[in-house]
């Protein structure tokens, strides 16, 4: 998960630079607060996480710091929220007050914007054999994977943002539905990458995240139901 952290620390850190190239803050800002509510994702996950390590040690003042991104309504608070994102990766804190049922994120940015852009990366990147295993390929793929699982588990207090808020159980069960399978893809993926893996399988799961995100969410709670 540490690889997925720095990734998407690193997509942030460009949207930020972005930023200062685009006159209209509201016309650059998709991308930051796509990548920042990624990041707040990715961080509760790592803080959820059983195992210790640095990266989870990292985890609330990353997510604290991801958050003010999120909510950033300028230039100059985007680029304070960054420079408290890379001071926070090497922070050490206690996860102890981080529990998965806080509402970190925002729904909108994320499935609209993150799932969508992680997915069609995932299927680029993997449409066959040859082109998955080419240099930084798997990688990409595999933290994109990551980053979508966390998303998925993140988002399970967000109920209130779909088309069907009274749906809180069957959102929850979505939720950790798009989650396994994206674990299981990534699973699979790693598996392929080491050379131990069958990539014919690696692609069945992809498809099944796939179809995972076109059943129930589509259906149920709008596919729409962010914008």
């Amino acid at each position: 998960m540490e690889s997925a952290l720095d990734a998407t620390i690193a997509k942030l850190k460009r949207d930020v630079e972005d930023l200062e190239l685009i006159p209209s803050f509201e016309d650059g800002s998709v991308g930051l607060y796509r990548d920042a509510n990624a990041l707040a994702a990715v961080a509760l996950a790592l803080g959820m996480s059983p195992e210790d390590s640095p990266a989870k040690a990292a985890a609330p003042a990353l997510l604290e710091a991801a958050r003010a991104a999120a909510s950033a309504k300028n230039l100059e608070e985007a680029q304070a929220a960054m420079k408290a994102i890379e001071a926070a990766r090497t922070s050490q804190g206690s996860t102890d007050a981080l529990r998965w049922n806080q509402k970190v994120v925002a729904l909108r940015p994320l499935m609209k914007n993150a799932v969508p852009a992680l997915t069609t990366e995932m299927k680029r990147l993997g449409r066959n054999e040859k082109t998955f295993l080419r240099r930084g390929n798997a990688k990409k793929v595999i933290d994109n994977a990551t980053v979508l699982a966390a998303i998925a588990l993140a988002c399970r207090e967000n109920v209130d943002e779909t088309l069907a808020p009274e749906e809180d159980e069957l959102w929850r069960e979505y939720c950790e539905r798009l989650a396994a399978a994206a674990n299981d893809f990534n699973e699979k993926a790693n598996a392929t990458a080491a050379g131990k893996g069958d990539f014919a399988e690696a692609l069945d799961a992809m498809k099944a995240v796939e179809a995972t995100c076109n059943t129930t969410c589509h259906e149920k709670f709008g596919g729409k139901a962010a914008e």
